[in-house]
């Protein structure tokens, strides 16, 4: 087998386990959420047991809530299965982190494709379209890595942007393909996002919110849209520079990303990092990345917190650098830390406007936003996000 087909057995593999962990979903959520629950109520004396009568009639509606929620990844799988067939000895079951990754998917869900959540999108949304509307959407390309499970990849293409996603999480690809490509009317489905989480609720009620989605129909409305696709791998494997970057997990050597890489140089006019920027292991490789990608007096736009996924990140890996001539290996180092280089917002700016001909043109800090959480008017829930905006366009040396 070749390298390339290789690759792809490798891809399917985990398409497969992903399709497998949402299958999973209600065999795992009633194990981990529902069954310990019951296990507890039944742990207590009948005296306290007195004391919450209405507890039984809670669990009954956790359980229903699992099961509505196992409805909807089916509905994913059967769909993401129509593309791929899995084979048996394809099928690994999943890990904890991939049933984890599976339950907070809901969150997403919740936040990118229900109306509930409109206020939230629109706090990130409103000031990015504010600033987009200063060009013209026909003659303007867009890359968004990290683009979740692309509901602004529709909302910016129905202005008529020209949109290309990026996404990392084979979770997220299945997710967004259904929603984009499956056909779905508006509230077709019913979630209840918030089972998976239990304190700080006010009443037990607010916890079993059922969530319609989605609120639009993303299908139909491709018609009149700007262009719209999704590339699937990391960022700066997919869009990075092909030298003066290490080999690392998230990016690779081969001639088909070196050819990937090669073919974004300087094709996209607005890089959008949304909820994102603090999610890799090297958040220079990402600023090289979108230097790499933009056209001159290209624009990035960013909107998100300062949350670093490895900040607490004790794991390791291998990096090197490789001779793009010879592929000979050098500067090998297999105890990379993942963690470090949790660079502030100032610093981040800094080495953009100092270091690689960014011009601020527009910035922001302190926008609270909730991700995901349950914003009912009685709301107990923790706020959210501390989140930073900011538009740098790229001017390089010698150009106004």
């Amino acid at each position: 087998m070749d390298g390339h087909n290789l690759a792809g057995q490798r891809e399917n593999n985990a398409v497969a386990q992903v399709i497998i962990s949402f299958l999973k979903y209600e065999e795992y959520a009633l194990k981990e959420v529902y069954s310990l629950r019951v296990k507890k109520w039944e742990s207590i004396s009948e005296r306290q047991k007195g004391m919450i009568p209405n507890y039984t009639e809670y669990l009954a509606n956790l359980k229903t809530s699992i099961q509505e929620n196992a409805k909807f990844f089916k509905s994913v799988a059967e769909y993401a299965m129509q593309s791929i067939k899995i084979e048996p000895e394809e099928i690994v079951r999943p890990s904890d982190m991939d049933m984890s990754k599976t339950c907070s998917l809901l969150t997403q869900v919740y936040r990118e494709w229900s109306a509930e959540a409109i206020s939230e999108r629109c706090c990130s949304h409103s000031r990015l379209i504010q600033f987009l509307r200063t060009v013209e959407p026909s003659k303007t390309d867009i890359l968004i890595p990290g683009c979740g499970t692309g509901r602004l990849l529709v909302d910016l293409s129905q202005l008529g942007y020209n949109c290309e996603g990026n996404e990392y999480s084979y979770h997220m690809l299945l997710v967004s393909q259904y929603f984009l490509n499956a056909g779905l009317t508006q509230n077709q489905a019913i979630i209840y996002p918030f089972i998976h989480c239990f304190s700080h609720w006010k009443g037990n009620e607010d916890q079993l919110t059922p969530i319609k989605i989605p609120d639009i129909e993303a299908d139909s409305l491709k018609k009149g849209m700007g262009s719209m696709s999704i590339c699937a791998g990391s960022f700066v494997d997919c869009y990075g520079r092909n030298q003066g970057t290490k080999i690392s997990s998230h990016y690779t050597f081969s001639k088909r990303m070196q050819m990937s890489r090669a073919k974004a140089e300087n094709s996209k006019d607005v890089v959008i990092t949304q909820f994102f920027i603090d999610t890799g292991p090297n958040i220079l490789d990402y600023l090289d990345t979108i230097v790499h990608v933009l056209k001159p007096g290209g624009i990035w736009c960013n909107f998100g917190p300062l949350l670093y996924h490895f900040e607490s990140d004790h794991g390791v890996e291998t990096t090197y650098e490789v001779n793009p001539y010879s592929g000979f290996q050098d500067k090998i180092n297999d105890s990379t830390p993942l963690m470090g280089l949790e660079l502030s917002s100032d610093a981040i700016i800094s080495i953009a406007t100092n270091r690689l001909n960014f011009k601020l043109i527009q910035r922001e800090s302190g926008i609270l936003s909730g991700y995901g959480r349950y914003t009912g008017p009685e709301s107990c829930a923790m706020p959210g996000y501390m989140c930073h905006f900011w538009v740098l366009k790229w001017t390089p040396s010698g150009e106004l």
